[in-house]
């Protein structure tokens, strides 16, 4: 398919767009790629960008002082990646987004895309809605569960969540995501096997 067919059907999963407003998006959006490794946001930078994943992994993390990471969340194919609280307040960001695959993706401005507001309401919903969805209500879940659920289960909607992923990347990056120890994630997937 398309990808901006890819990138047109999942914004209409939130709101459907004029095809006036949908051509000015669409204008904004350009194909990148990331090879495994590379960097999509540094942490400390200023950055504006929002990238529709097409193929590959991006992971959002926090580096502490003694190189320590957490794995914040992932974003795969048909998924949008941006360091959306550096983008709303015009500050650096806190987070670094580096590749866990090879990546593919359209890239676009927020600024850009937020200047066509007052011409396409319907695109301002859209953004909304799409922000509402994958920064509020999928972050508060995502809380909720560390919390509420023992590893096994947060485990459990990881797999859900990111069908396939596990696979594809290494294990200590699960891990820091589900908040437990790579020998952890081994033995709840042992388990799990058994």
């Amino acid at each position: 398919m398309d990808s901006y067919l890819r990138l047109r059907e999942t914004l209409t999963l939130f709101e459907p767009l004029t095809d006036a407003a949908w051509a000015d998006m669409q204008s904004l959006f350009q194909p990148g790629s990331l090879k495994r490794g590379d960097y999509f946001v540094r942490e400390g930078a200023y950055n504006y960008k929002v990238g529709f994943i097409l193929d590959g992994a991006l992971r959002a993390y926090y580096l502490d002082e003694d190189g320590n990471f957490y794995n914040k969340t992932f974003f795969v194919a048909n998924t949008f990646a941006a360091s959306l609280a550096s983008i709303l307040q015009r500050i650096p960001s806190y987070l670094n987004f580096d590749a866990l695959l090879d990546t593919k993706f359209l890239e676009a401005s927020y600024l850009d895309i937020e200047a066509l507001f007052p011409k396409h309401r319907c695109l301002e919903t859209c953004v909304r809605k799409l922000v509402e969805y994958e920064w509020v209500i999928k972050k508060e879940r995502r809380e909720l569960r560390l919390v509420l659920n023992d590893a096994t289960q947060r485990y459990l909607y990881f797999r859900e969540e990111y069908p396939g992923l596990e696979n594809q990347i290494p294990q200590y990056h699960i891990a820091s995501h589900l908040g437990i120890t790579p020998i952890q994630l081994s033995r709840i997937r042992s388990r799990i096997k058994a």
